[in-house]
């Protein structure tokens, strides 16, 4: 049903983009020249005494208890005391009945040119003095530096609250900073006091936009000056995994989607910890090196002009660097192949009169189970029987899976298989074709339909369509190739095509500390939450039911018995045309000797 040649030639513009892809590496933006040397004003042994009178201020300070609020006082006075100008009246806003604070100082310089600090002041648990404690007693401690020293750029400092509950107060905060063209820089700071291991930079958003270069870099060689080892960054295929599936955790993730150039300075790697850290769990040292380092970047900012920011999506590979773009090109031309085979073996199967439309109504039962998974989904997180997903993607530990999370997945997952085998008959019931997926009609839908969707997810997200470009190829082929090959065989291409997509589950998994019932309840937040757009769920879907056809397809097809002829293909042309071979290969009228 495929023909060998149109889809060889389809591939020609995957191997231009591929050399396109080649010729598109290009240096990075240079950091900003470091500027003085920290060690001389920041005090790590200060901001640890901070660190302890936050905690004596108020040991529970989760987001809306009055602890929180007491802290906010407390930062707005030091923030006052250090020359730094706050609002008079607290930027006070609810959420779930819980009364949240934002303390915003900003201090003015000789333009108009911006840097911003950001801490979450909300704690995750009790008294989580590593966390939100260290950090916001850094955030003081950089107030306290700047404290009558001539500036170039206004610094504007932002202890936020709600967090915990979706990073509410950076989402305020985006909607209350002035023009993101005059913010040079953001910098959200988590986790100071944590140990064990160097501090590192998280540049995540929620969509494939990254922080710019020149940003990230300038904060890498600070690092590399007070660790003495570079922030640990993702490999490319890291990378690519990442912008396939982009969640950004943490307060970078909301100001980068909202324009701003931010990125995240974690001393206790990407994820918050449990907030369970006591006084004496935290490490002065890396609080020290952390805090330096973030003076030593702030300095550099103010020196130095706004930093190269480079292509908004970017791989980085070494010291060089690959737009976005070009990639999303060559995702767009891998799907091209298997598009135009597809829609050629439809053709060919229209024209030797194979049924094709009624496997239309097949694909549907077996996407419409996902569908109504989806859909009860979005129900029972609108009736409250879920835990409200948060406004921004939290950390798994926030959300952890217990026995009505697991009743929750169990449910959902029931409902699909028995809508799933319910569907599946009576589709055979009304079409009585629709009982033999061994057809050619049956393969031919799912290869267009997989086609199709795979360009369908290219519009919302090229890197995800990417990753999936193997599997398009090698599931099509499984049911395209006729003869078709030994089961054996189309196992491995079915396995093979899930190879890159089991991949990426199991690199997002292992990044957010999750085991895989844990990774699908966070998965369902993400999607009723609406973190994973509709689009892609939809797309999703879609996929499922592909998938778990064409595993049908495979179940039933057979190779033809050894020494069977082939199938006969009529020479007819059309039924208006009177020429050579109309008459289905005429006898010859020459006389035999």
């Amino acid at each position: 049903m495929i023909e060998p040649r149109i889809y060889r030639a389809a591939f020609l513009p995957a191997l231009l983009a591929i050399v396109v892809v080649m010729f598109s590496l290009e240096s990075r933006p240079r950091a900003l020249p470091q500027g003085l040397a920290a060690d001389v004003v920041f005090d790590g042994d200060q901001a640890a005494t901070t660190m302890r009178s936050i905690v004596g201020e108020a040991e529970d300070r989760r987001a809306g208890t009055p602890g929180n609020r007491a802290v906010a006082t407390l930062v707005r006075r030091r923030f006052e005391r250090h020359g730094f100008v706050v609002e008079e009246e607290p930027d006070t806003f609810q959420s779930d009945g819980k009364e949240l604070v934002n303390v915003v100082g900003r201090r003015a310089g000789a333009t108009r040119s911006q840097i911003v600090v950001v801490a979450a002041r909300d704690a995750t648990g009790v008294p989580d003095a590593a966390g939100t404690a260290a950090s916001t007693a850094v955030l003081m401690e950089v107030a306290r530096v700047f404290e009558g020293r001539p500036s170039r750029k206004t610094l504007v400092l932002a202890s936020v609250d709600g967090s915990t509950l979706g990073e509410l107060g950076a989402e305020r905060l985006a909607g209350e900073l002035d023009d993101a063209d005059l913010v040079d820089g953001v910098i959200v700071i988590s986790g100071l006091g944590m140990g064990g291991r160097p501090a590192r930079i998280v540049p995540w958003s929620n969509d494939t936009t990254r922080v710019g270069l020149g940003l990230q870099r300038t904060l890498a060689e600070s690092l590399r000056e007070e660790q003495g080892t570079g922030a640990e960054g993702s490999s490319p295929a890291g990378q690519v995994a990442r912008l396939a599936f982009p969640i950004g955790i943490g307060a970078q993730g909301v100001l980068l989607d909202r324009g701003y150039d931010a990125v995240r300075l974690a001393g206790g790697g990407e994820l918050l910890d449990d907030g369970a850290t006591t006084i004496e769990q935290v490490d002065v040292e890396s609080l020290e090196r952390s805090g330096r380092a973030l003076l030593r970047t702030l300095t550099a900012l103010d020196q130095g002009p706004r930093p190269d920011h480079g292509p908004n999506t970017y791989v980085t590979a070494v010291s060089q660097v690959m737009p976005g773009s070009v990639l999303a090109i060559l995702s767009l031309t891998l799907i091209l192949p298997a598009l135009v085979a597809a829609v050629d073996a439809f053709a060919r199967a229209r024209r030797r009169r194979e049924a094709v439309s009624a496997w239309l109504l097949w694909i549907a039962a077996a996407t419409l189970p996902f569908l109504l998974g989806l859909g009860l989904a979005h129900l029972l997180a609108l009736l409250g029987a879920t835990p409200e997903s948060p406004a921004a993607p939290v950390a798994p530990a926030l959300y952890p899976l217990d026995p009505p999370a697991v009743a929750v997945l169990a449910g959902i997952a029931l409902v699909v298989a028995i809508s799933w085998w319910g569907l599946r008959r009576l589709a055979a019931l009304t079409e009585p074709a629709l009982a033999d997926p061994s057809a050619p009609g049956a393969a031919v839908v799912c290869a267009l339909v997989l086609s199709l969707v795979a360009l369908a997810l290219w519009l919302v997200n090229p890197f995800s369509a990417l990753v999936l470009a193997p599997a398009l190829h090698l599931w099509s082929l499984s049911v395209l190739i006729d003869p078709p090959p030994p089961l054996r065989v189309r196992i491995v291409l079915v396995i093979g095509g899930l190879l890159l997509p089991v991949l990426l589950a199991v690199y997002h998994l292992a990044t957010l500390d999750l085991d895989p019932l844990g990774g699908a309840w966070y998965g369902f937040l993400l999607i009723t939450g609406g973190h994973v757009s509709f689009a892609g769920a939809l797309v999703g879907c879609v996929l499922a039911g592909v998938l778990g056809s064409m595993v049908s397809i495979l179940r039933v097809r057979r190779r033809p018995p050894p020494g069977a002829a082939p199938a006969l293909q009529s020479i007819r042309g059309p039924a208006t045309y009177a020429g050579p071979g109309s008459l289905g290969g005429p006898k010859s009228t020459l006389p035999r000797r």
